[in-house]
């Protein structure tokens, strides 16, 4: 019998930045919600299972989707304008993946409104603490899966949405922004999902966090799978660890 159990955590994530500084399109949003401050939090058990997608077939040197979560939502992200995304890095048998392509990612969308725009942040390594940051943009036009993932649709994008280069050199870092706070369904505004159980996919957590913006970034490891997959191009093979599962009883 497949079993899907709840996961109690804390994630860790760097301060998150001012009102002040987010981008206008979300301070409309916010000030038309009366929030003119804001305190992160932090993750607790959510449960909802995604449909399983099929494992993908891992010729060296082909075109693949890097997927690290398990198909269940377990947490949701909280804190306003905070970055919630995953770390795409290593080849199978943990080789790095050289100099690799993003083509495209996916990903669920959750809100209250009919909101369709979400912030996305690519970025390339840069120290223990920061990453690169190459562009923070607005992508419109995505379905809103609901507050309560009543009507999951899986938004598939293509890089050119990005609005900067998709080629990355062994490691890059892709995460969307929150302004959810709440930490169980229904969300009370824009956020993705998580995923925290890491049995079968053999690489451990490559979720994180980070600060809004270009440039220079604080960012910080975190105890959980965005629920964001990426399809790449690379001269060495894709990981074939990272791919959907169920957990069997």
């Amino acid at each position: 019998m497949k079993k899907i159990v709840a996961i109690a955590i804390a994630v860790g994530f760097v301060a998150g930045i001012a009102v002040a500084q987010l981008p206008a399109e979300k301070l409309q949003e916010l000030s038309a919600a009366g929030i003119t401050n804001w305190t992160p939090g932090t993750n607790e058990g959510v449960i909802a299972k995604i449909p399983s997608v099929p494992a993908p077939s891992n010729p060296a040197g082909d075109t693949q989707t890097m997927q690290y979560d398990d198909g269940n939502i377990t947490a949701l992200p909280v804190g306003f304008g905070q970055i919630w995304g995953n770390r795409f890095q290593l080849g199978v048998g943990g080789v790095n993946l050289s100099t690799m392509t993003l083509n495209s990612f996916s990903f669920y969308f959750f809100d209250t409104v009919a909101d369709t725009g979400m912030f996305f942040q690519p970025a390339d390594p840069l120290n223990a603490t920061s990453i690169s940051a190459r562009a923070t943009v607005n992508i419109t036009g995505l379905t809103n899966s609901g507050p309560s993932f009543t009507t999951p649709v899986l938004n598939v994008v293509p890089q050119s949405a990005l609005g900067t280069g998709g080629t990355f050199s062994n490691t890059f870092y892709l995460g969307g922004w929150t302004l959810n706070a709440n930490t169980t369904f229904p969300v009370d505004n824009e956020a993705i999902g998580l995923a925290t159980n890491t049995t079968g996919i053999g690489s451990g957590y490559r979720g994180y966090t980070a600060d809004s913006g270009t440039g220079a970034q604080p960012f910080a490891a975190g105890s959980f799978q965005a629920i964001l997959r990426a399809n790449v191009t690379s001269p060495n093979p894709v990981p074939v660890e990272l791919m959907a599962f169920d957990v069997e009883e």
